[in-house]
């Protein structure tokens, strides 16, 4: 009875240690995991670029396959690198180099396409050789380019990510992370035409040198709803329409596994969803899953619209010292749950040394947004009015109407002083003519007086 009982606190003790002894980070980990949403991906994040949030991530710097992700970079680097309507011939050996066992090449050797298509190619169907094209079309080769991809993916931060290839077809060390293909989707929708590119449902290529005219469907379901292939035989994924969703990239490994990253906007608040090492049936559902919990898990709150104007700000060299500033965007947030809105302060920030002149629209500082001590959110800050250089005196902190002032009161007092020595001088002569007139007549008199002994021969 005894050794039974020393057998049970023996154990006890061994699992209040080892319960003890559990990281607690480790914890923290799977807390966070099993609270979010149920998701097949191995790696996720859902991030809320309005407000700089990580709203919710499993494995977000996980090294995995980003499959044809890949090729946002790649056509982000085109469109800046060769604009639109420069014409591309494709290559023969991107044709070769685009089997991957899953799909067929879009384009044929030697036909010519506007980067524009090619990007349309690469972006809605996936078209390996567009991207491939476009990547030696640059750089000469695949693997010059992805120099560029890779100087591209470490200057936006990106920490867990390697390009090999264009394309995205599935070789050794290519690969991201969630938190990774967050960053590069944002970059490559920040272009407004490669944005213009991802959000289209369907597109029509037009007839070239090697090919009828031919029509597009976008992979991103999610914009129009549509059916989704599995790969295997003729399986479909019917795939509804999600409200705010206005672009994204799939990607399909070798192995089925599935990648897909989009932007979506709720109400104002820019929202980013990335999974990687999905599969093919479950891809649409976890980043479907991964909407709804930012959609549960938000609460947009706008603390000042766009255009709002704030209390002046100091200028220098202007023609005023004064300078008007308004909010280049709606100061929305996310406010936690339990917070109050009466927390909620804007700070206007006007740059340091703000010197004339400054055009309407120009960005002259930032509104810090504070949920009681602790920034929340910045926002640009711009010019509500033009501020033309100031006159001479501007430099002082004088404005031009103050100038004006100041010349007219050292003119009035000028023209005073001028109205007063006049006035002394008039005066002066006036006093000095009457000391002449009252030494005459005092003289006059004197010889009158004079005169007056004489004639009567008085001695005295």
């Amino acid at each position: 009875m005894k050794n039974r009982l020393l057998k049970r606190i023996t154990i006890s003790f061994v699992a209040l240690v080892l319960f003890l002894s559990t990281p607690l980070c480790s914890w923290d980990v799977a807390l966070a995991v099993s609270d979010g949403p149920d998701i097949q991906g191995t790696s996720a994040m859902i991030y809320c670029a309005t407000t700089d949030e990580v709203i919710w991530q499993k494995n977000p710097d996980k090294k995995l396959n980003l499959a044809s992700i890949t090729k946002l970079m790649t056509c982000l680097i085109a469109i800046e690198e060769l604009g639109l309507d420069k014409e591309v011939t494709v290559a023969a050996e991107a044709v070769q180099a685009s089997w991957d066992g899953q799909s067929e090449p879009v384009g044929i050797p030697g036909e010519k396409l506007t980067v524009e298509e090619l990007v349309y190619e690469a972006m809605l169907v996936s078209a390996n050789d567009a991207a491939s094209s476009l990547g030696i079309a640059i750089s000469g080769s695949e693997k010059k380019f992805a120099k560029l991809m890779n100087e591209r993916a470490q200057k936006i931060g990106c920490t867990n990510t390697n390009f090999v290839n264009a394309s995205g077809i599935e070789v050794k060390n290519q690969y991201s992370s969630a938190a990774d293909v967050i960053k590069i989707a944002r970059e490559a929708f920040s272009n407004k035409e490669l944005l213009k590119i991802v959000g289209t449902a369907s597109h029509t290529v037009p007839k070239t040198n090697k090919s009828e005219a031919r029509e597009l469907e976008n992979s991103n379901y999610f914009l129009e709803g549509g059916e989704a292939k599995t790969g295997i035989g003729d399986n479909t994924i019917k795939v509804k329409k999600y409200p705010g969703v206005f672009g994204g990239k799939t990607g399909t490994t070798l192995g089925r596994k599935a990648t897909m990253v989009v932007g979506c906007d709720f109400d104002g608040l820019e929202i980013y969803v990335a999974v990687l090492g999905s599969t093919v049936e479950k891809r649409y559902s976890d980043v479907r899953k991964l909407l709804n919990y930012a959609k549960e898990n938000l609460s947009r709150y706008e603390v000042f619209a766009k255009g709002a104007e704030f209390e002046k700000g100091k200028i220098k060299g202007g023609a005023t010292n004064r300078i008007e500033g308004v909010a280049a965007e709606a100061g929305v947030i996310n406010l936690p749950e339990g917070a109050s809105a009466s927390l909620l302060t804007a700070v206007p920030v006007y740059d340091e040394e703000l010197t004339a002149p400054v055009k309407k629209g120009q960005k002259i500082g930032v509104i810090q947004i504070y949920l009681a001590d602790e920034p929340v959110r910045t926002i640009d800050m711009l010019a509500a009015k033009e501020v033309k250089k100031g006159w001479f005196l501007s430099s002082f902190g004088i404005t031009n109407m103050q100038t004006v002032v100041i010349i007219a009161v050292l003119a009035l007092t000028a023209a005073f002083f001028v109205m007063i020595m006049v006035l002394r001088a008039s005066n002066k002569r006036k006093l000095e003519a009457a000391r002449k007139a009252k030494l005459k007549r005092l003289a006059k008199e004197q010889m009158e007086r004079e005169r007056d002994y004489r004639q009567r021969n008085w001695p005295y």
